[in-house]
């Protein structure tokens, strides 16, 4: 008897500024959708691989833990903003096929109930690549165990993009914290804790900088925090010869670039040079 197990590896919560990539040639963009409670937007899909793929698309939950990491939720476990926004997003197609090379449009659409509480509500779109019928040779084939069975493992590639739905004016304030850097001279890091205040959500761009200086010393864009968590760490890769090219204080700031954000003060808070022990 040969069972073929699906190994699902998904890139899930992918929330930058560029478009999303996950492994097996999937490319989709934008990588965050902000709606509000009617209307709606929408993501393009690109097959960049060598060959003809179908991808099924699903809308799924997915909450944030204090480590900053996208971890699935099943249906059942729903919190009542979570089913809501189940309810009033809607999409379109389900299925697709695309050719090397080829993109093709998903809509996206809100219908929010009437009454619906002010404040943010969240699902997020899965594309996933559907794999193809095993062709295994008979002199490949896997060796059958002693029960009679054997395993083949098949990556299944997909990635996940937030859809936000605001209804009303939703409040939220991002602040930095317990900046610190870490790991050796060769590969060092900045691991800082990025804290967010109100009923919405928080996206931006860390950067390190150096006092006097314009440009950032590093930078990483698409930094979220969800409601789900007041605060989260993030940690930044730094380059290590433009940081020992930097002689005056050490800052890292965070920047909103959420639109509903764009009054608001960049949040700085000062990094020692001294590693962490």
């Amino acid at each position: 008897m040969f069972r073929l197990i699906l190994l699902a590896a998904l890139a899930l919560g992918l929330a930058v500024a560029t478009p999303a990539r996950a492994q097996g040639d999937l490319l989709v963009a934008p990588t965050r959708l902000v709606l509000g409670g009617a209307g709606g937007g929408e993501v393009i899909v690109s097959n960049t691989g060598q060959r003809t793929t179908t991808y099924r698309i699903s809308l799924v939950l997915r909450r944030m833990d204090a480590a900053g990491q996208i971890r699935p939720v099943d249906e059942a476990e729903a919190r009542p903003s979570e089913a809501a926004a189940l309810d009033m997003l809607n999409y379109a197609p389900r299925k697709i096929t695309l050719a090397p090379g080829q993109s093709q449009t998903v809509r996206i659409g809100v219908r929010a109930p009437p009454g619906l509480a002010t404040g943010e509500y969240r699902a997020h779109l899965l594309f996933r690549a559907v794999p193809d019928a095993p062709d295994v040779p008979s002199s490949t084939a896997p060796t059958p165990t002693a029960d009679g069975m054997s395993i083949q493992l098949t990556p299944i590639y997909g990635v996940a993009i937030p859809l936000i739905v605001r209804i009303g004016e939703v409040a939220g304030a991002a602040k930095l914290s317990a900046a610190k850097l870490e790991g050796p001279a060769t590969a060092p890091q900045v691991t800082v804790t990025l804290g967010r205040s109100g009923a919405r959500s928080v996206y931006g761009t860390l950067e390190l900088r150096e006092a006097g200086r314009a440009e950032p010393i590093a930078a990483m864009k698409g930094i979220a925090a969800y409601p789900e968590v007041d605060q989260r760490s993030v940690s930044m890769p730094i380059d290590p010869k433009r940081l020992a090219q930097a002689k005056g204080a050490l800052s890292v700031r965070f920047v909103e670039t959420d639109p509903a954000a764009a009054s608001a003060a960049p949040s700085d808070v000062p990094l020692a040079r001294t590693p962490a022990p």
